[in-house]
């Protein structure tokens, strides 16, 4: 006879909700878990950040920088504020699905929504990717 214990079986859920739209995928599925208020926030106050197309490149990047992953840093190193389209976020966050560890929040801006994927690093919420929002 084993001393060892059998594996705890995972505990993720999908929570039953109605489809947040359609991709070429098929709908998007609800949230398996609720989002992180944290990471909502994370997520708005980079939007705030990043769309400042008006500053200096220093400024700007100063402003995002400590916000983000650090593979997404460099690339943002190679960005000209001047080039973003937004200036503003214009409406509400809405969590597009959650994880204990990554979330996806739709955020409304002045030039359209944009998805922002926001991680969990070492109990810090980071942005990991923003890219427009899929229609």
């Amino acid at each position: 006879m084993s001393s060892e214990k059998e594996p705890t079986p995972p505990t993720t859920y999908t929570v039953p909700a109605e489809p947040y739209g359609d991709n070429e995928d098929g709908a998007r599925i609800a949230p398996s878990v609720p989002a992180a208020r944290a990471a909502v926030i994370a997520a708005v106050r980079y939007v705030t950040a990043w769309a400042r197309p008006g500053l200096s490149w220093q400024t700007w990047y100063d402003g995002v920088r400590e916000s983000v992953i650090p593979q997404y840093a460099r690339l943002l190193a190679d960005t000209n504020p001047a080039n973003i389209p937004a200036r503003a976020v214009i409406g509400a966050p809405r969590a597009l699905s959650a994880t204990t560890t990554v979330v996806i929040v739709a955020i409304p801006t002045d030039a359209g929504p944009v998805d922002v994927t926001v991680v969990n690093r070492d109990g810090q919420w980071l942005i990991a990717t923003v890219s427009p929002a899929s229609s």
